[in-house]
Protein backbone atom coordinates (compact mmCIF):
# COMPACT_ATOMS: atom_id res chain seq x y z
CA UNK A 1 0.00 0.00 0.00
CA UNK A 2 1.53 3.30 -1.18
CA UNK A 3 2.31 5.92 1.67
CA UNK A 4 -0.50 8.24 1.90
CA UNK A 5 2.51 11.58 2.04
CA UNK A 6 4.08 10.58 -1.25
CA UNK A 7 2.64 12.39 -4.52
CA UNK A 8 4.27 11.50 -8.12
CA UNK A 9 3.41 8.56 -10.03
CA UNK A 10 4.37 4.75 -10.76
CA UNK A 11 3.64 3.57 -14.27
CA UNK A 12 0.36 5.01 -15.13
CA UNK A 13 -0.82 5.77 -12.02
CA UNK A 14 -0.74 9.42 -10.93
CA UNK A 15 -1.07 9.70 -6.78
CA UNK A 16 -1.63 13.70 -6.48
CA UNK A 17 -3.26 15.87 -3.73
CA UNK A 18 -7.10 16.27 -3.57
CA UNK A 19 -8.21 19.89 -5.17
CA UNK A 20 -7.48 22.67 -2.85
CA UNK A 21 -6.79 26.32 -3.36
CA UNK A 22 -6.87 27.15 -7.33
CA UNK A 23 -5.33 23.81 -7.93
CA UNK A 24 -9.13 22.27 -8.72
CA UNK A 25 -8.03 20.58 -11.96
CA UNK A 26 -5.72 17.30 -12.89
CA UNK A 27 -3.88 19.86 -14.96
CA UNK A 28 -3.11 21.68 -12.41
CA UNK A 29 -2.22 19.63 -10.01
CA UNK A 30 0.32 17.70 -12.78
CA UNK A 31 1.87 21.54 -12.78
CA UNK A 32 2.31 21.67 -9.62
CA UNK A 33 4.48 18.34 -9.37
CA UNK A 34 6.65 19.27 -11.89
CA UNK A 35 7.47 22.64 -9.95
CA UNK A 36 7.92 21.21 -7.11
CA UNK A 37 10.20 18.17 -8.25
CA UNK A 38 12.43 20.66 -9.52
CA UNK A 39 13.87 21.74 -5.96
CA UNK A 40 14.36 17.94 -5.14
CA UNK A 41 15.69 17.34 -9.10
CA UNK A 42 17.51 20.04 -9.77
CA UNK A 43 21.17 18.70 -10.37
CA UNK A 44 19.69 16.81 -13.32
CA UNK A 45 16.09 17.34 -13.93
CA UNK A 46 14.81 21.00 -14.78
CA UNK A 47 11.50 21.58 -15.52
CA UNK A 48 10.84 24.94 -17.43
CA UNK A 49 7.97 27.12 -16.53
CA UNK A 50 7.07 26.54 -20.34
CA UNK A 51 7.32 22.40 -20.27
CA UNK A 52 5.57 22.54 -16.90
CA UNK A 53 2.70 24.07 -18.48
CA UNK A 54 2.65 22.23 -21.74
CA UNK A 55 3.51 18.39 -20.03
CA UNK A 56 0.86 19.41 -17.33
CA UNK A 57 -1.62 18.37 -20.56
CA UNK A 58 -0.27 14.76 -20.47
CA UNK A 59 0.49 11.90 -17.78
CA UNK A 60 3.28 12.56 -15.58
CA UNK A 61 4.70 9.14 -16.77
CA UNK A 62 4.69 10.38 -20.28
CA UNK A 63 6.25 13.91 -18.81
CA UNK A 64 9.26 12.23 -17.82
CA UNK A 65 9.79 10.52 -20.91
CA UNK A 66 9.13 13.33 -22.79
CA UNK A 67 12.24 14.90 -20.47
CA UNK A 68 14.69 11.85 -20.99
CA UNK A 69 14.29 11.52 -24.66
CA UNK A 70 14.83 15.49 -24.61
CA UNK A 71 18.15 14.65 -22.86
CA UNK A 72 18.94 12.20 -25.04
CA UNK A 73 22.31 13.25 -26.70
CA UNK A 74 21.44 11.64 -30.31
CA UNK A 75 20.13 15.18 -31.83
CA UNK A 76 23.78 16.60 -32.58
CA UNK A 77 27.23 16.15 -31.06
CA UNK A 78 28.93 19.35 -29.72
CA UNK A 79 32.69 19.46 -30.51
CA UNK A 80 35.47 21.05 -28.60
CA UNK A 81 38.04 22.58 -30.64
CA UNK A 82 40.88 22.83 -27.71
CA UNK A 83 43.86 20.60 -28.86
CA UNK A 84 44.19 19.33 -25.10
CA UNK A 85 40.86 18.02 -24.76
CA UNK A 86 40.91 14.09 -23.69
CA UNK A 87 37.01 12.36 -24.24
CA UNK A 88 36.06 10.59 -21.22
CA UNK A 89 33.49 8.12 -21.21
CA UNK A 90 31.36 7.43 -18.42
CA UNK A 91 30.69 3.74 -18.36
CA UNK A 92 28.16 3.59 -15.39
CA UNK A 93 26.02 6.31 -17.59
CA UNK A 94 26.36 4.44 -20.40
CA UNK A 95 24.65 1.33 -18.89
CA UNK A 96 22.15 3.30 -17.50
CA UNK A 97 21.14 5.06 -20.95
CA UNK A 98 21.56 1.90 -23.07
CA UNK A 99 19.33 0.03 -20.70
CA UNK A 100 16.35 2.62 -21.35
CA UNK A 101 17.16 2.75 -24.82
CA UNK A 102 17.18 -1.09 -25.24
CA UNK A 103 15.19 -2.59 -22.29
CA UNK A 104 14.82 -6.12 -23.70
CA UNK A 105 18.75 -6.45 -23.36
CA UNK A 106 19.13 -8.16 -20.09
CA UNK A 107 22.80 -7.70 -20.09
CA UNK A 108 22.53 -4.35 -19.16
CA UNK A 109 22.04 -3.14 -15.50
CA UNK A 110 20.86 0.00 -13.77
CA UNK A 111 24.29 1.66 -11.64
CA UNK A 112 23.77 4.27 -8.73
CA UNK A 113 26.67 6.43 -8.69
CA UNK A 114 27.10 10.15 -7.52
CA UNK A 115 29.26 10.61 -10.70
CA UNK A 116 26.91 10.12 -13.23
CA UNK A 117 26.06 12.01 -15.83
CA UNK A 118 22.53 14.21 -15.88
CA UNK A 119 20.58 12.25 -17.91
CA UNK A 120 21.56 8.83 -16.41
CA UNK A 121 20.60 10.50 -12.75
CA UNK A 122 17.16 11.16 -14.06
CA UNK A 123 16.76 7.15 -15.60
CA UNK A 124 18.46 5.79 -12.60
CA UNK A 125 16.25 7.59 -10.10
CA UNK A 126 12.83 7.18 -12.60
CA UNK A 127 13.01 3.39 -12.11
CA UNK A 128 12.17 1.18 -9.52
CA UNK A 129 12.21 -2.36 -9.81
CA UNK A 130 11.64 -2.02 -13.84
CA UNK A 131 8.97 0.30 -13.40
CA UNK A 132 9.05 4.17 -14.56
CA UNK A 133 8.21 5.97 -11.33
CA UNK A 134 8.61 9.00 -9.38
CA UNK A 135 7.16 9.35 -5.79
CA UNK A 136 7.88 12.55 -3.37
CA UNK A 137 7.30 12.92 -0.01
CA UNK A 138 4.41 15.94 -0.13
CA UNK A 139 6.14 17.53 3.11
CA UNK A 140 9.89 17.99 1.62
CA UNK A 141 8.32 19.28 -1.49
CA UNK A 142 6.09 21.77 0.78
CA UNK A 143 9.19 22.47 2.55
CA UNK A 144 11.62 22.82 -0.17
CA UNK A 145 8.73 25.24 -1.91
CA UNK A 146 8.70 27.57 1.06
CA UNK A 147 12.34 27.41 1.98
CA UNK A 148 12.87 28.90 -1.93
CA UNK A 149 10.83 31.37 -1.34
CA UNK A 150 11.78 32.41 2.16
CA UNK A 151 15.36 32.60 0.51
CA UNK A 152 14.84 35.17 -2.49
CA UNK A 153 12.06 37.46 -0.30
CA UNK A 154 15.15 37.34 2.66
CA UNK A 155 18.30 37.57 0.69
CA UNK A 156 19.40 40.33 3.50
CA UNK A 157 18.92 37.88 5.86
CA UNK A 158 20.67 34.56 7.20
CA UNK A 159 18.57 31.71 6.45
CA UNK A 160 19.24 28.49 7.88
CA UNK A 161 17.50 24.45 6.91
CA UNK A 162 17.04 22.88 9.90
CA UNK A 163 15.35 20.05 8.20
CA UNK A 164 11.83 20.08 9.96
CA UNK A 165 11.92 23.91 10.21
CA UNK A 166 13.65 27.23 8.79
CA UNK A 167 15.05 29.57 10.56
CA UNK A 168 15.31 33.58 9.55
CA UNK A 169 17.90 35.24 11.49
CA UNK A 170 19.96 38.81 11.76
CA UNK A 171 22.11 40.33 13.67
CA UNK A 172 20.11 42.27 15.78
CA UNK A 173 17.36 40.00 15.67
CA UNK A 174 16.63 36.64 17.56
CA UNK A 175 14.92 35.09 14.90
CA UNK A 176 12.09 33.49 13.54
CA UNK A 177 11.41 30.19 13.26
CA UNK A 178 8.97 28.48 10.40
CA UNK A 179 7.88 24.65 10.69
CA UNK A 180 6.79 23.46 7.36
CA UNK A 181 3.95 20.77 6.95
CA UNK A 182 1.36 19.56 4.09
CA UNK A 183 -1.47 19.57 6.06
CA UNK A 184 -5.68 20.38 4.90
CA UNK A 185 -6.03 22.70 7.54
CA UNK A 186 -9.45 22.97 8.83
CA UNK A 187 -10.15 26.88 10.77
CA UNK A 188 -12.35 24.82 13.74
CA UNK A 189 -10.64 21.87 14.24
CA UNK A 190 -6.52 22.53 12.87
CA UNK A 191 -4.67 19.37 12.82
CA UNK A 192 -0.96 20.92 14.09
CA UNK A 193 -0.41 19.29 16.90
CA UNK A 194 2.54 17.84 16.31
CA UNK A 195 4.40 21.08 15.03
CA UNK A 196 3.07 23.15 18.00
CA UNK A 197 4.54 20.65 20.42
CA UNK A 198 7.55 21.35 18.38
CA UNK A 199 7.29 25.10 18.65
CA UNK A 200 6.29 24.74 22.38
CA UNK A 201 9.68 23.26 23.08
CA UNK A 202 11.53 25.38 21.35
CA UNK A 203 10.04 28.60 23.09
CA UNK A 204 10.83 26.91 26.55
CA UNK A 205 14.28 26.25 25.70
CA UNK A 206 14.50 29.84 25.32
CA UNK A 207 15.54 29.49 21.52
CA UNK A 208 12.61 31.21 19.58
CA UNK A 209 9.96 33.32 20.83
CA UNK A 210 8.52 33.74 17.23
CA UNK A 211 7.35 30.78 15.34
CA UNK A 212 5.09 29.98 12.62
CA UNK A 213 3.40 26.80 11.34
CA UNK A 214 3.04 27.01 7.69
CA UNK A 215 0.63 25.13 5.84
CA UNK A 216 -0.77 24.98 2.24
CA UNK A 217 -3.48 27.48 1.84
CA UNK A 218 -6.86 26.19 1.10
CA UNK A 219 -10.75 27.39 0.43
CA UNK A 220 -11.04 27.11 4.24
CA UNK A 221 -7.48 28.39 5.31
CA UNK A 222 -7.06 31.62 4.11
CA UNK A 223 -6.04 33.91 7.18
CA UNK A 224 -3.46 33.39 9.47
CA UNK A 225 -4.89 31.62 13.28
CA UNK A 226 -3.31 33.42 16.45
CA UNK A 227 -2.51 30.54 18.60
CA UNK A 228 -2.36 30.53 22.75
CA UNK A 229 -1.35 27.87 25.11
CA UNK A 230 -1.43 27.77 28.36
CA UNK A 231 1.48 26.42 29.74
CA UNK A 232 3.56 29.18 28.08
CA UNK A 233 0.75 32.21 29.86
CA UNK A 234 3.80 33.66 31.55
CA UNK A 235 6.38 33.90 28.78
CA UNK A 236 6.94 36.22 25.69
CA UNK A 237 6.00 34.50 22.43
CA UNK A 238 3.85 34.39 19.39
CA UNK A 239 2.84 31.45 17.58
CA UNK A 240 0.64 31.82 14.28
CA UNK A 241 -0.80 29.15 11.67
CA UNK A 242 0.04 30.38 8.73
CA UNK A 243 -1.55 30.03 4.81
CA UNK A 244 1.20 29.87 2.30
CA UNK A 245 0.15 29.94 -1.01
CA UNK A 246 1.25 27.89 -4.35
CA UNK A 247 -0.29 29.98 -6.87
CA UNK A 248 2.61 31.45 -7.65
CA UNK A 249 3.38 27.65 -9.54
CA UNK A 250 0.39 28.50 -11.86
CA UNK A 251 0.70 32.35 -12.85
CA UNK A 252 2.47 32.86 -16.40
Amino acid sequence: MLNKNLIGFSDKEEYLPKDFDEFNSIIRLRQMFLNLSNNILHSYCHFSKYEQKKLSSISLKDAFEYKIKNMLPINYVKSNKSKNSTFNLCINSTKIINNYLNPKNKNQIFVSNNHLLPLAKLISICFTNNKMQVLIDKHLLFHEFVLKKIKKLHNDKTVIDLGDSICIKTKDFVGLKIYTSWKDIIVNKPNIQDELESAIKSIKKGEYYQIYLAYPKNNNFKKQIPIYVDELKNKEYQIKAIPYSLRSIIKN
